[in-house]
Order: C-alpha cells, then sequence, then structure tokens
C-alpha cells in the first residue's frame, strides 16, 4: 500500500538518492571493470543497492495532498436531503461526536440506514446526497480500524463514477467536470486504504486516462501535443537512440514569473481552462501514477509520465513552485534511467569478458555502443533538468533568500536537490573540486530549510567524495 501523506497538493516531491562515487576520468562501466577484477571501486551489487535505495527514497518523499481530511467535507455542507434521510443523519452525526463519546459504530449504523433509506426513496446513486453519505460510511470504516470496508466502499463508488462518466447521455456536458473532479478525489483517497497495487495501479490508469481524454476534448493544441509527446515516450520505451537535442527545460522567465520581491507567482495570462476544476486533482493522481510505475521498478514509464507532466503543469498554470520541484524531479528519473542504461551496460560487458570471442561481435559492438550513447545522453538531460533550476535561482537572486519564507516548500526543496544531484553528477564524471563545492552548497541549503533526508544523504556523498580526493592525491604523489 502507498501512503499518501497529506503535505503539498502537488504532485511531487523530491527524488534524492542519486549515484555513487566514480574515480577522476573514469566511466560508470571502467569502474564496474575494475570492481569485477578485485579493485576497490563500488562493486555492481552495491551500486544496485544505492539505486534502490534511491528509489526507497524517491517513494518515502512522495508528497501529496490526497484530501486527507476527508473527502466527505467537500460534499457534505451542499446538500438538501430528503426529510427522512435527514433525521437519521442526525441521529448519525451526534452519535460520532463528543456528545456520545464519539460512538463511531453506532454512527456507521445510522449512516448504513441512511443510505438504505436512500434506496427505498429511489435517490440517485450518483448524485451529491448518495454518495456524500457512503463518504461518511467509508470515514466510519476508516476510524474503526476497517480499511478493507473502507475501500469497498471507495471501489464501489469509483466504479459507478467511471460507468457513469462513460456512459453516453447520461451526465450533462456541463456536469462532466465536476464529476471528474470528485472521481479523482475519490481515486486518491481509495489509495490510502487499498492494500492491492495491481488493483490501485488499474484503478489509477483507467481514471486518469478518462480524466485525460475530457482534457484533451477541451483543446485542439493539447491534443496535438499529447500526439508529439507520445511519439518522443516511445522513443524511450522502444529502447531507439535519445537525442539531447530534442530536450527542452521548463524552468525560465518565460513560464515562471517574478514579482518586485522575488515571490514567484502565477502567469494569469495563461489559459488553463481545459484543466479546470479538476487540475490539482489531476496532476497529483499523475504523480501517483509515477510513483506507482517506479515502485515496481518501471522507470521509463515513470520517466514518460513525469516529462508530460512537467511541460503540462506549464501550460495548466499550475503554481510555480511545483513546477520548479517537478523539473527537478524531472532531472532524477533522468538519471535512473540512465542507471538502468549502465546496468545493461555492466551485463554486456560481463558476457564478453567471459565470452572473448564476443569482443568482435558485430551485434555486441552495436548494442554497447547505442547502451553508451542512451547513457550519456540520459545524463546530459539530468544535467539540464538540474542547472535549469539552479541558474534560474541565481538569475533571480531574491528567490534565494526568501528561501525561509516562500509559503511553498518545494521552491526551496527543487533548489537544494538539483544542487545536490549537480553534485553528484560532477562526482560521476570525476570533476572533484566543484562536485564538493556542490555539495556542500546543498548540505547548507537543506539544513536552511530542514530537509533531512536530503541532509544525510549529501553528507555522505561529500564524506565518500573527500576521500575519494585523498586517495586521488596519493597515487599523483
Amino acid at each position: 500500500m502507498i501512503r499518501v501523506s497529506r503535505k503539498l497538493l502537488l504532485s511531487n516531491c523530491s527524488l534524492t538518492r542519486l549515484r555513487g562515487i566514480q574515480a577522476r576520468g573514469l566511466r560508470c562501466s571502467a569502474a564496474m571493470r575494475n570492481a569485477r577484477n578485485g579493485g576497490n571501486i563500488y562493486t555492481y551489487q552495491q551500486i544496485s543497492q544505492r539505486n534502490d535505495r534511491i528509489q526507497k527514497i524517491v517513494l518515502s518523499l512522495l508528497g501529496f495532498s490526497a484530501f486527507s481530511y476527508g473527502v466527505w467535507h467537500f460534499y457534505w455542507p451542499h446538500h438538501t436531503f430528503p426529510k427522512p434521510v435527514a433525521q437519521i443523519l442526525r441521529k448519525g452525526l451526534w452519535a460520532e461526536s463528543d456528545k456520545e463519546q464519539f460512538d463511531y459504530q453506532k454512527a456507521l449504523k445510522f449512516y448504513i440506514e441512511a443510505l438504505d433509506k436512500c434506496q427505498e426513496l429511489k435517490v440517485d446513486p450518483i448524485s451529491d446526497e448518495y454518495t456524500g453519505i457512503e463518504l461518511k460510511v467509508a470515514e466510519m470504516y476508516e476510524k474503526l480500524g476497517m480499511l478493507d470496508e473502507a475501500s469497498g466502499v471507495y471501489l464501489e463508488l469509483l466504479y459507478r463514477y467511471f460507468d457513469a462518466l462513460n456512459t453516453e447521455g447520461k451526465i450533462p456536458e456541463d456536469k462532466r467536470p465536476e464529476l471528474i473532479r470528485r472521481d479523482l478525489r475519490i481515486l486518491i483517497k481509495s489509495l490510502e486504504t487499498n492494500k492491492d497495487v495491481s488493483t490501485g495501479k488499474r484503478n489509477l490508469l483507467a481514471h486518469l486516462l478518462m480524466a485525460q481524454e475530457e482534457v484533451l476534448s477541451r483543446s485542439q493544441e493539447l491534443k496535438q501535443f499529447f500526439e508529439r509527446r507520445k511519439e518522443k515516450a516511445k522513443i524511450i520505451f522502444q529502447g531507439k537512440a535519445l537525442d539531447a537535442s530534442d530536450f527542452k527545460t521548463f524552468v525560465n522567465e518565460e513560464n515562471l514569473k517574478l514579482d518586485d520581491e522575488g515571490y514567484m507567482i502565477l502567469d494569469l495570462q495563461k489559459d488553463s481552462s481545459a484543466w479546470e476544476p479538476f487540475k490539482e486533482e489531476f496532476f497529483t493522481a499523475r504523480d501517483l501514477y509515477t510513483a506507482f510505475c517506479l515502485s515496481s521498478k518501471d522507470i521509463a514509464a515513470a520517466l514518460s509520465c513525469k516529462m508530460t507532466t512537467v511541460e503540462w503543469m506549464v501550460m495548466a498554470d499550475m503554481p510555480p513552485g511545483q513546477i520548479l520541484l517537478s523539473q527537478a524531479n524531472l532531472g532524477s528519473l533522468l538519471y535512473l534511467q540512465g542507471e538502468k542504461f549502465e546496468a545493461e551496460i555492466f551485463e554486456l560487458e560481463g558476457k564478453r569478458d567471459k565470452d572473448p570471442s564476443l569482443r568482435s561481435d558485430e551485434p555486441m559492438i552495436k548494442a554497447l555502443r547505442h547502451l553508451h550513447r542512451n547513457r550519456d545522453t540520459c545524463l546530459q538531460m539530468a544535467t539540464q533538468c538540474y542547472d535549469s533550476v539552479i541558474q534560474f535561482a541565481k538569475k533571480n537572486n531574491k528567490l534565494r533568500f526568501n528561501m525561509k519564507d516562500q509559503l511553498d516548500p518545494s521552491v526551496s526543496q527543487a533548489i537544494a536537490l538539483s544542487t545536490y544531484g549537480m553534485g553528484v553528477l560532477n562526482l560521476h564524471q570525476g570533476v572533484l573540486a566543484k562536485a564538493e563545492k556542490l555539495l556542500k552548497d546543498s548540505i547548507s541549503m537543506a539544513k536552511e530549510i530542514d530537509f533531512q533526508e536530503l541532509l544525510n544523504e549529501a553528507r555522505n556523498e561529500l564524506d565518500k567524495a573527500e576521500t575519494l580526493r585523498l586517495e586521488t592525491g596519493k597515487q599523483e604523489r
């Protein structure tokens, strides 16, 4: 079960742990060969374990506003219930209050009775009234620790919404956006109690695609963009050669605006109507899907989803801090994809070492050349992602000094994470002096904003960098 924490309303998190130290001038494959030959650089098993920790931290730091405050509040105050139903509901509300010592079991009984009365009165099962009571039932189940039962209620609601939204003519066009918003809210909430990862991922994808089709149906421009993005994503999935020249970052003055005090503001001139009123829910759900992909080690799918998400966030005029952090996260996913190519290189080189005849094998040579190019391209794109955030912060120096004052913590997290990421990438390339400076900067930022996870990792990497520098100095003497 992926626990959805009540944190940022955003869809983003910090993909922190990146990669280990490499000797000056050595690429990863050379370091791995050294390890196989008894050298003291990292073994492949250690590198694999580091990547597992990357993904664990990625998932643990995912911050979503999953509307954990109880989605029923979104419905309840606006309802006009039939009188017989209202009478029963009042008993339920009284039972769960301090007046009856929070008797949730008794309240549950009344809410189920209210649902029965709704069915007797033929209340529409997708109406606010009916679904609002169902959400109260689910809430009582959660408070009683009956998570399986709560999950069952959420799933039933999701199936009903999905069926209604996909049945032609059942939902008036002007009502669809609001119903999709509610569907996504319940979808996100359901993932808190769902223990079946495969069911959760399947539901997430189905409901996301439905919302996505709704967005695309409202904007021809978005539809054309999505088709272009889908073609680019195929390159990653099919393992074709990547080209960094096609890659663009989205953190710049054109997409992100600052006021005179250095605070980032929304660009009110952008038209985000195609995503309204469910854009926050939509992007939260997209990042949940990215998390599911990452937890199952499907990095290519996570990367493809995140690439589209970042670009769509800009087009939808999402809060600037969320775009900054999303760009930094994309850099980390690109790094992980580069690591995946690295693992494939290691595997092929291992086969070649065992069978010397493969050294002149043309398919083997082409495969390794292809993997090396894709690995290097992913690292180059990761560098672009991190560097764009860092340069944006440098160019807008007021932003840096306002880190503590920013209401959205994702701004300062993005800058600290990108600085750390650039430090690790420089270590990867053997540029030790620059790597140490960047890691020290990231430690300072992490302390300032109490970014504990990043602080620990940056300290570890800095220790290793300093050790490596000393060892390199001894060898040179």
